[in-house]
């Protein structure tokens, strides 16, 4: 049990290392012997905990999307908005990382399982109280949502607007009430039995 401790904590020291130096420099081609220095642990160490690249890659997206943006609850269609305005003060919590995931090949690599994970999550809760619209206008919504419930969409209003967690949150949540209730006033009418 202890062994098991210790090594859940070096795999979480040489993540966390990880994290670090790509804040730091932004560059993907981190050399494993920079890692494993920064870590404090052995070249041999790093490669027994993560025998690859993509190894690596897929453990700190992991911990990335669990520990530190993760997904909000989402259990109804306002969850939605209300877990993008969650995320926007982690991303502020975390800018030089937030802006890595946006903009660098790496952070796309490794935001990839989220969003898919965050689309099924999303087109699962939204259409439960109007299954009848259309599946083209679902489509585009869950579209345009994903467009505005993304970590680009945080850093574009953040550099390009100068707003803040808060301001953001409010925007892009006023965006997606939009599409949402948009797209469900265009579902066909129930008919009433007689």
């Amino acid at each position: 049990m202890l062994r098991d401790e210790y090594a859940a904590q070096t795999r979480q020291r040489i993540i966390e290392a990880f994290i670090a130096l790509l804040e730091e420099s932004e560059d993907s081609s981190i050399a494993t012997s920079a890692l494993a220095k920064r870590a404090g642990v052995s070249l041999r160490t790093v490669y027994r905990y993560f025998p690859s690249r993509d190894a690596l890659l897929a453990a700190t997206a992991d911990w990335l999307n669990t520990e530190v943006f993760g997904l909000a609850s989402q259990d109804d269609p306002e969850g939605v908005v209300k877990g993008f305005q969650v995320a926007v003060g982690k991303f502020d919590n975390r800018p030089d990382l937030a802006r890595i995931l946006a903009l660098t090949r790496i952070g796309r690599s490794m935001r990839s399982t989220f969003r898919n994970e965050l689309a099924s999550r999303r087109r699962s809760l939204l259409w439960n109280d109007t299954p009848d619209i259309p599946a083209p206008d679902r489509l585009r919504a869950e579209a345009v949502l994903a467009c505005l419930d993304n970590v680009q969409s945080w850093l574009t209003l953040r550099e390009e607007f100068d707003m803040d967690a808060k301001e953001i949150g409010t925007t892009i949540g006023w965006a997606m009430e939009l599409v949402l209730n948009e797209t469900r006033r265009s579902a066909p009418a129930k008919k009433k039995k007689p």
